[in-house]
């Protein structure tokens, strides 16, 4: 999720903010009219009205009674007080954390825009010769296919051309928590892990990104436009060509880089998405197959530390 998102539930929050300021100054407005009130019956009831009635009652028995009345609804004044004072607290705190994690997103947009010397989220990496991924040849046309490698991690990505990566399912697909695990679970199929405990740790990291990159893969987020991968020619659906996209967020040169045999080319569908983002994240973060270590390596997935790009 980027920035200007947080930007949107921040002001959200200032206009329930200020729905609060204007009640708030209603209810101590209705306080100071009630209290005038009660101080004029007060001294209306230290008169002697013994001798005039009001529909049959002493009058100064009417006037007990309605200052009773007004006691009562100040009562309820001050209750109704209290309870926007508590809610109007805990709205400043949630706001707090918000604007706490929008700032840091806006800190680390402003750094990469400064020229910091790092590949933009879901750049593939360069091969170094200092560090060897290991296991990895080019067939064909440049087929990618991850073998075992040093640090326990194979990925079975099979590259294709950017070119042929498509963009007619934006919006098609749903969105929500329950839909994003039965998505990880097909990714996870197609991947080939089978062991519960490795199904159960990638089920929460890729349900953590999903959550943080997509809100899970919601239709207002299935697109971003406003990060710094959002550059190139508009592809058919209207968005800059390396506009991060889908569920866990891939550009296309990535979705293209990591692609899962047997997966579809459109960059929305989820499945697709997912696997792509797996091997990616196994390749790039050097994650192991069983995920026993991609809540350490890759802290966007984790549920316990901060949002932070992948």
């Amino acid at each position: 999720m980027s920035s200007d998102q947080f930007g949107v539930q921040m002001q959200e929050l200032n206009n329930i903010e200020a729905d609060w300021r204007s009640v708030s100054s209603r209810l101590e407005e209705l306080s100071r009219r009630i209290g005038r009130i009660h101080a004029t019956l007060a001294r209306a009831t230290a008169v002697d009205l013994a001798s005039s009635t009001v529909a049959g009652l002493p009058g100064f028995a009417v006037a007990y009674q309605v200052l009773d009345d007004v006691r009562q609804i100040e009562a309820a004044t001050k209750r109704l007080q209290a309870d926007k004072d508590r809610l109007t607290q805990e709205m400043a705190q949630d706001a707090d954390k918000i604007k706490a994690v929008r700032e840091e997103y806006e800190a680390t947009e402003k750094k990469i825009a400064e020229g910091m010397k790092k590949p933009p989220k879901h750049t593939p990496p360069t091969p170094s010769p200092k560090k060897p991924t290991g296991g990895t040849h080019h067939q064909g046309d440049g087929g990618h296919h991850g073998n075992g490698t040093p640090d326990g991690t194979r990925t079975d990505a099979a590259r294709i051309p950017v070119s042929q990566v498509t963009y007619g399912g934006a919006g098609s697909w749903k969105g929500g928590k329950e839909a994003c695990e039965d998505y990880i679970n097909q990714a996870m199929d197609k991947l080939g892990i089978t062991d519960p405990q490795a199904r159960a740790r990638w089920m929460q990291g890729m349900l953590t990104i999903a959550s943080r990159e997509s809100a899970y893969n919601s239709p207002h987020y299935q697109v971003n436009k406003g990060d710094v991968n959002a550059v190139g020619a508009p592809m058919s659906d209207g968005a800059p060509a390396r506009s991060s996209r889908g569920g866990w967020q891939c550009i296309p040169g990535t979705f293209a880089e990591y692609h899962q045999p047997g997966t579809s080319t459109d960059i929305y569908d989820p499945v697709a998405n997912c696997a792509a983002s797996m091997n990616y994240i196994m390749s790039r973060y050097h994650v192991s197959r069983d995920g026993s270590n991609l809540a350490s390596q890759v802290q966007q997935a984790d549920p316990n530390r901060k949002p932070r790009g992948y």
